[in-house]
């Protein structure tokens, strides 16, 4: 990928006059010597520090990747979605009927990762759903992804659940007064499983991936 000095300058440039700002201003603002992009910009053979651009572009509120390349988004408030994607690995399945045992939950170097962009911080798996219970969020076939830091269950959050000795899972959505797992389904033959005890929680249920 080249680089051009002139592109970042004009880059720069643009940025002081859409922000009103004089060279001198942003140099004195970024902690700079008050002069120092007015030299830069008079010394064809002179290429500023990284560490010195990151001070102009923080003081801009410029991305430093975009000004030294032209790709990705401009501006820090707006969000990187090429740098916010985590690789989630696809470990199983789980059960949209009643609980039903899954294949153990072992991580390694076998396992299918997905890209899964906008996740919030959290320890992630995905999972791949069978059956029909909660196919109005998440269709048979369909991919969710669940935080298993996230384990304090909400009213109408959705989560995976399991049997009191981890044998078992399902994915329901959390309901309470009384306290059950109820299905979000178009078929009206699921029904709502009610609890005894606290439900153990795998997880919070993040996002649904579905191929069309």
């Amino acid at each position: 990928m080249d680089i051009s000095r002139d592109q970042i300058l004009a880059r720069l440039g643009d940025r002081l006059t859409e922000l009103k700002v004089t060279e001198n201003e942003a140099s004195t603002r970024a902690g700079l010597e008050r002069t120092f992009l007015s030299q830069l910009r008079r010394s064809p053979a002179r290429w500023p520090r990284v560490d010195n651009l990151q001070r102009i572009c923080d003081t801009l509120g410029l991305r430093m990747y975009w000004v030294a390349t032209g790709l990705g988004p401009r501006l820090i408030s707006e969000r990187d979605y090429g740098a916010d994607v985590a690789q989630v690995p696809l470990v199983s399945w789980v059960a949209a009927t009643g609980f039903s045992e899954s294949p153990a939950v072992l991580l390694g170097d076998d396992l299918t990762y997905l890209p899964v962009p906008g996740l919030p911080r959290g320890d992630f798996l995905a999972l791949r759903v069978v059956g029909d219970s909660m196919n109005l969020v998440a269709p048979e076939n369909s991919i969710i992804v669940v935080d298993r830091s996230d384990t304090v269950p909400r009213p109408r959050g959705f989560y995976v659940f399991a049997t009191p000795d981890g044998g078992e899972a399902t994915f329901k959505r959390w309901m309470s007064r009384p306290d059950r797992l109820e299905p979000y389904s178009t078929n009206p033959a699921h029904e709502a499983i009610y609890l005894d005890a606290p439900p153990t929680v795998i997880g919070r249920v993040r996002k649904v991936m579905l191929d069309l």
